[in-house]
């Protein structure tokens, strides 16, 4: 019985959409699917661009970023009967701090049993689980106006289990962000950095099975023009059982309501590495949807919801502060005729306050003086 568990670490990434560089190395193979229809539409490649919920997996540190309380969960139905969901929860205690909790999830059809001679018996049952907490914290910047540091913490619990054995262990995630803003440029830059799945390992009896521990570095770019938003991102990876590969993504948002992803990923042995998805934001409820073909296995459909739970963080002078004067930087850019820029400023009070009528007003008289 001691080599079930290694049979399930080998079949969980054999199901895996990533190549293992040296299968069977590491055990907790589910912790690298990836997670949140948004990443997989750009590629996978979330390191700086992470700023939701789904930053927990990613990199903690996004969750600095976080403007209001939002619940984030996503579906996967992989190839071989494989389930994968993941849930994780997102609640910012003041502009800059957030706390996070997260349940991932993976569950295999029942596999068939065979006994010491070869007969068929009853199929055996086999899963995974990690529950996890984490915390993003700003430790360097006004948050809007100034360039920003942020870092990031996760701690997560992780079990798998096969045909009645099992085996635990902790894992550590960490991250750091800076985002910068020129002016007057109107871009935003991001550079991250995060190492995950830092822990001993699963011991099944006597073996043990490492991680798949990982170390990310991004590198986003966002302009807003004509007041939608588009975003560049790239990502170099090292990983334990993949070595080095490289995740591109990109990603355009028409009115922060529509946004139109596509990426891409080398390193994958089957297919040709491309990602695509949509996503459709309406109101506090967003809606996103990736796919990743696979050649002759076919594709695999990710579904995700997003559902904001509270307003806006405003519960401290500096953010109040911040949106105020990117107001007052808007309404004087437009009494000077300068709509583009204004229109980018309104953009960016969204950011801090989505919704905000006088910024959604002063983006109304900016497009039609433009469109003059």
């Amino acid at each position: 019985m001691a080599l079930m568990p290694s049979a399930l670490a080998l079949f969980i990434l054999a199901a895996s959409p990533a190549r293992a560089g040296q299968p069977g190395t590491a055990g907790a193979g589910f912790l690298k699917f990836a997670v949140g229809p948004r990443a997989v539409g750009m590629g996978e490649s979330q390191t700086a661009a992470a700023e939701d919920a789904y930053a927990a997996y990613w990199n903690p540190a996004g969750l600095a970023l976080v403007p209001f309380p939002q619940l984030a969960a996503t579906y996967n139905r992989s190839f071989a009967g494989v389930d994968h969901q993941y849930l994780s929860l997102a609640w910012p205690l003041r502009a800059g701090s957030t706390l996070n909790v997260n349940f991932t999830r993976l569950g295999v059809e029942a596999l068939d049993g065979f006994d010491a001679q070869g007969t068929k018996t009853a199929g055996v049952e086999a899963g995974a689980q990690a529950l996890g907490v984490g915390y993003g914290r700003r430790l360097l910047g006004d948050g809007w106006d100034e360039p920003t540091l942020n870092a990031g913490l996760g701690l997560k619990g992780v079990r798998e289990s096969f045909a009645g054995a099992s085996a635990q262990t902790v894992a550590v995630d960490l991250g750091l962000l800076a985002v910068w803003r020129p002016k007057p440029s109107g871009a935003e830059w991001r550079l991250g950095l995060s190492a995950l799945n830092l822990g001993p390992g699963l011991k099944y009896d006597a073996e043990t099975a490492p991680l798949p521990t990982a170390y990310r570095l991004g590198l986003a770019w966002r302009v807003q023009p004509r007041g939608d938003v588009l975003t560049l991102s790239a990502d170099p990876v090292l990983s334990r059982d993949e070595g080095v590969f490289m995740a591109f993504g990109a990603e355009y948002a028409v009115w922060r309501v529509l946004a139109l992803r596509l990426g891409y990923r080398t390193g994958q042995d089957i297919g040709m590495g491309f990602r695509g998805g949509v996503g459709f934001k309406l109101k506090a409820v967003e809606i996103d949807y990736a796919f990743a073909p696979f050649g002759e296995l076919g594709a695999m459909h990710r579904m995700g919801l997003t559902v904001r739970l509270g307003g806006p963080v405003e519960t401290t002078p500096p953010e109040e502060r911040a949106l105020q004067a990117v107001l007052e930087r808007g309404r004087r850019l437009f009494e000077e005729g300068r709509y583009y820029e204004a229109l980018l400023e309104y953009d960016r009070a969204l950011g801090l306050d989505p919704g905000n009528r006088s910024a959604l007003e002063g983006m109304r008289r900016a497009h039609e003086r433009l469109e003059k």
